[in-house]
């Protein structure tokens, strides 16, 4: 993996203990987790600002925050089994226990699933790797095995944690209701102010349900995150550790080493998000840019120029349809 130094920046600069952050390019990496875009993006981030919180995975709501300690105690880590998952875990786990909002002493606890996978090396190194996943929302306990396949455990213990309000955290801020919505919207004209409508009052039932349930959807940030990960360090007893980030891990691994510099020995990011730049609508931009490549491609080659004259127009014209006369 390259090696890359932050530039000029009027805050602090960037780096571990070793003076380095090490980082490979947004598009550099095969692995990529998008999701096919159904309606407009402004449309989509209105829902999303209406929802208030990180983009909820798919599953089931989640279970309310444990009773774990007192509210105002000290993060703690508790030894507890491994989720039920398509593929067993490897290794150990339990949950980690840190406030909903540390601005308010005597808020709620959640619990946050954490999974500590032992490093294939017979004499590993002392310090482990701990993966931030991307998304923001996404599963990071099921990357378990692309991690390992991977070989990011070869010499080191692997440390992966679900972040706050993601499938397996309590709660977990699932939406079924924007569920529902994705699975009528193929039936729905995509850019039609009605579709978007409906993703609308689907986030907004999603957000009423979850703050009616006592959620602080302020506290399901990229600071809260970053403070989950400084919290699990020190309840693991690890002096220190290295920091894996991918997608928009790349931005919390970033917020991490700027607001919580101890303790990290090196930091990896791979398909970076700028902590600047708002990520999510940059989705719909990568989309766009993919899909005008392959028109591009067909216009360039003359068979495929000759079969689909005007493929944008084509695909667009499709997309609109009513589905009974696709399905006709």
């Amino acid at each position: 993996m390259t090696e890359h130094h932050i530039g000029p920046d009027p805050r602090p600069p960037l780096r571990g203990s070793d003076g380095t952050v090490h980082g490979r390019a947004r598009h550099g990496r095969a692995r990529r987790r998008s999701r096919a875009a159904r309606t407009g993006s402004t449309l989509v981030a209105a829902g999303l600002a209406l929802l208030g919180t990180l983009g909820a995975t798919p599953g089931s709501p989640g279970s309310p925050p444990g009773q774990g300690p007192a509210p105002g105690a000290p993060p703690r880590f508790v030894p507890a089994p491994c989720p039920d998952t398509p593929e067993p875990i490897p290794g150990r786990c339990g949950l980690l226990e840190v406030p909903e909002n540390r601005a308010r002493r005597h808020g709620r606890t959640i619990r946050l699933t954490v999974a500590v996978i032992p490093a294939a090396s017979a004499s590993p190194a002392g310090d482990p790797v701990v993966f931030m996943e991307g998304g923001p929302g996404g599963d990071a306990i099921s990357a378990i095995p692309f991690l390992i396949d991977s070989g990011v455990n070869q010499d080191r213990d692997l440390i992966v944690m679900s972040q706050r309000g993601a499938l397996h955290a309590q709660p977990n801020l699932a939406c079924p209701e924007v569920d529902r919505f994705n699975a009528a919207s193929v039936g729905l004209r995509y850019d039609a102010p009605s579709t978007g409508r409906r993703l609308v009052r689907a986030a907004r039932a999603c957000r009423d349900r979850l703050t009616s349930a006592g959620t602080d959807l302020r506290s399901y940030n990229t600071t809260e995150n970053a403070a989950d990960f400084a919290d699990l360090r020190t309840a693991l007893g690890l002096r220190r550790w290295n920091v894996y980030g991918y997608s928009y891990g790349t931005e919390l691994a970033l917020t991490y080493l700027r607001r919580h510099p101890r303790g990290i020995r090196s930091v990896a990011i791979d398909s970076v998000v700028p902590p600047q730049i708002v990520s999510l609508p940059w989705t719909w931009d990568s989309a766009r840019e993919g899909i005008g490549e392959i028109f591009a491609a067909c216009e360039a080659q003359p068979r495929c120029a000759h079969r689909y004259p005007d493929l944008p127009r084509t695909l667009t014209r499709q997309v609109r349809r009513p589905v009974a006369a696709r399905s006709g």
